[in-house]
């Protein structure tokens, strides 16, 4: 792991402090160069993404050379975050990663030259390396000589295009999810660096909670058709009659909220005590309270009165900006007891007593048309929700608890792989043996992307030990983070714990990992915590805390070794009797080519500009008499204007050309009952068979074409040929 400052006194050395800036250096360069250089891969939106990152660099190029600016420079980055709520592989969320490497990267240069380290929490950085080096060898789960194949034959910029657009079914996606890990945990530590750091975090979070408020009054705006958001969800399919403001998902939409309205405290809290301040910020409660109930995430009704509980309680425990006793008199008990449904009371009367009538008002005089259908439709689907919390059905959060479960038992102490629940479930699933096929055959079958369960996910990630690490990580934070509040007084401790804490009871029900956005949340609460010396602990659990550190390297250690031996789950595919463990069992014989997918024009695998087929016997001994093979293919060409401009594919083996086929008209060929445009080509080769390893047919085409351009969908794939085994002897 990377740490900027000394850990526990280590680090001060020079050697070890140029390795570790070396390291982070290297990792930011890679990560810049790799962004830049696969985010302009959309036409109609390359000008704006263009101008919003020249902004950007501008902004960091200007903060370098005059760092007073930087608390604003924070404040701007913590406030767009509300821009950014969506899955891993859409534009949005690898726009915002590109933001935040090149954040990373100017708090990387302003700490580079600085003189004086501040010191960092040592155990706190000693843990949060180990869940990162775990997670980072749980790659080797991966099929790994498969990947590296893919990358010679697709090349550096197409490689890693595709590794971003990876869905969470594919081999790819745990290696940006790993990037994502490392990128937030340096975030962290680089904020924590800094020479005025608490300032630094506090100008976080204040623009974290003000995104907040404007997302959520925007989305209220949007819901009763004062202006229109969806433009900016592109078209995605969204819940009728629900709130989603910004965001492609109400349950997201209410993450964010929920994590970050506990920084209202710092508002609360000042030491300027005017009367309009507090009613703004009341208000700014009550709107979030709005948004929350018509957004109808369940799990959001279910957190959000144990925050707003969390949040007064220690309001009243602040007085003028400074802490008042622990100990709790009866009128503050009182009330607390009080402001908690006063909060959610105004809240529904807002929403049924004065917006719904309203809105109904103006769409009779203006015919304003907003995602809100009628009152009574609104009072239905939240009856609706209600009765759904917690139902054992289908789809409900007992069902993908259970998919999480079953998951993670396969290999219950270090686990399936970082964020690899989703393709481990399709695997499983196909395999009647296993425990997760046999819960589908008696529940149903539907399998989701996440467990709906930040704990279930990190379970079928790292099993026990990734589980308790990450537990040990967040338990610690709080820990010191509570220690600190009462012996220094810090405020801004308290809606940091709040905010650990709300992350963590929504995650009860949502997973985290799958919205960049919403998993950088937590690296910041946690950055605020690497503030705190751990000397504000007592002798006793400091030292108890020292003998756990000791265990989770050797755990660490250990949990390597176990990944090295499951060398691309070898020994899940020998349990369950599999070639490879993979959804595709010929999968490995393929390199350059995408995943397997059952296309309407027919059941072909594509491939890029080059490909390689390995035939299926791989060589003959030396005393084989077989000298030759027989392969037959077929080719589907569905590249627009064949007539105007012709494709040609190119057939090597053993390094000469073996064959040409030449695409150049279109033909009408059907398929299933259904028609297809394209060119279909057969070709059937009598090889050499070569002594030890098994040879490759390299195939490569003179041109590409993207299906995005051409049908108007979301695949941005640079595509070749499909190509279909049909003899292999």
């Amino acid at each position: 792991m990377v740490v900027r400052t000394s850990v526990a006194g280590i680090g001060d050395s020079g050697l070890l402090r140029k390795v570790i800036d070396g390291f982070v250096a290297v990792f930011l360069l890679a990560n810049l160069v790799i962004r830049f250089s696969t985010i302009f891969h959309y036409p109609g939106y390359n000008g704006y993404i263009a101008a919003l990152l020249g902004c950007v660099v501008l902004g960091c190029v200007f903060v370098i050379y005059c760092r007073k600016y930087l608390k604003g420079f924070l404040f701007i980055f913590g406030f767009s975050f509300f821009l950014f709520g969506f899955p891993s592989m859409d534009m949005q969320s690898r726009l915002f990663e590109v933001i935040v490497t090149c954040v990373v990267s100017t708090l990387f240069f302003i700490n580079f030259k600085k003189e004086e380290r501040r010191p960092l929490n040592g155990p706190l950085v000693l843990w949060l390396s180990c869940y990162v080096f775990l997670s980072l060898s749980s790659l080797l789960l991966l099929p790994v000589r498969q990947i590296l194949k893919d990358f010679w034959f697709f090349g550096f910029q197409d490689f890693f295009l595709y590794v971003s657009l990876a869905q969470p079914y594919h081999i790819y996606y745990p290696m940006p999810a790993i990037t994502r890990l490392i990128l937030y945990s340096i975030l962290a530590l680089q904020l924590a660096s800094l020479g005025s750091r608490r300032d630094a975090f506090k100008a976080v979070f204040l623009g974290l909670f003000s995104g907040g408020i404007f997302c959520a009054f925007i989305g209220l705006l949007d819901f009763y058709g004062v202006i229109s958001l969806k433009w900016y969800r592109f078209g995605r399919t969204t819940t009728a009659g629900v709130l989603h403001s910004t965001f492609g998902n109400r349950g997201v939409f209410a993450e964010f909220i929920l994590t970050v309205v506990p920084f209202v405290l710092i508002g609360f809290m000042s030491k300027t005590r005017r009367v309009w301040i507090q009613v703004l910020l009341f208000g700014s409660l009550v709107v979030c309270e709005i948004a929350l109930i018509l957004a109808g995430a369940r799990a959001g009704w279910v957190s959000y009165p144990l925050i707003i509980f969390i949040c007064w309680v220690f309001f009243y425990f602040s007085k003028e900006g400074r802490l008042e006793s622990f100990h709790f008199k009866w009128k503050d008990l009182v009330k607390v007891v009080i402001s908690v449904p006063i909060t959610i009371l105004i809240s529904f009367l807002l929403i049924f007593q004065v917006f719904m009538p309203l809105s109904e008002y103006m769409k009779t005089r203006d015919k304003n048309k907003g995602i809100h259908p009628n009152a009574a439709a609104t009072t239905a689907y939240m009856k609706n929700q209600a009765s759904r919390l917690l139902k054992p059905s289908q789809g409900g959060r007992l069902y993908t608890w259970s998919e999480g479960y079953h998951v993670g038992k396969e290999a219950p102490v270090y686990g399936m792989g970082y964020e690899s629940f989703c393709r481990h479930a399709h695997i499983l699933a196909d395999v009647p043996e296993s425990g997760l096929s046999k819960f589908y055959q008696e529940k149903g079958k539907n399998i989701h992307v996440t467990p709906h369960s930040v704990f279930f996910q990190l379970f079928a990630s790292g099993g026990v030990v990734g589980l308790g690490l990450w537990l040990l990580i967040v338990g610690y934070a709080i820990l010191i983070l509570l220690f600190d509040l009462i012996k220094n007084k810090r405020l801004l401790n308290i809606p940091v714990m709040i905010s650990i804490i709300s992350f963590h009871v929504y995650g009860i029900f949502q997973s985290m990992q799958y919205m960049t956005m919403i998993w950088s949340l937590i690296f910041l609460n946690l950055g605020y915590a690497l503030t705190v010396d751990d000397k504000v602990l007592p002798d006793r659990v400091r030292r108890v805390m020292g003998i756990v550190g000791k265990v989770a390297i050797v755990l660490v250690v250990i949990g390597f070794f176990v990944y090295l031996s499951n060398f691309e789950s070898r020994s899940l595919a020998k349990k369950y009797d599999k070639r490879i463990y993979a959804m595709d069992q010929d999968g490995d014989r393929f390199a350059g080519f995408f995943q397997a997918w059952k296309w309407s024009y027919g059941d072909y695998r594509w491939f890029g500009r080059r490909g390689a087929v390995r035939t299926e016997d791989g060589g003959r001994k030396a005393d084989d008499s077989k000298k030759h093979k027989v392969v037959e293919l077929e080719f589907y060409c569905l590249t627009p204007g064949l007539e105007r401009a012709p494709v040609v594919l190119t057939v090597f083996y053993e390094g000469k050309v073996l064959d040409e086929v030449v695409f150049s008209g279109e033909t009408e060929k059907k398929k299933g009952g259904k028609k297809g445009k394209g060119q279909v080509v057969r070709r059937k080769y009598d090889l050499p068979v070569g002594v030890g390893e098994g040879q490759d047919l390299i195939l490569e085409v003179s041109r590409t074409w993207i299906p995005h351009d051409h049908l108007k969908n979301f695949d941005r794939r640079e595509l070749g040929v499909g190509v279909k085994v049909i003899e292999d002897r």
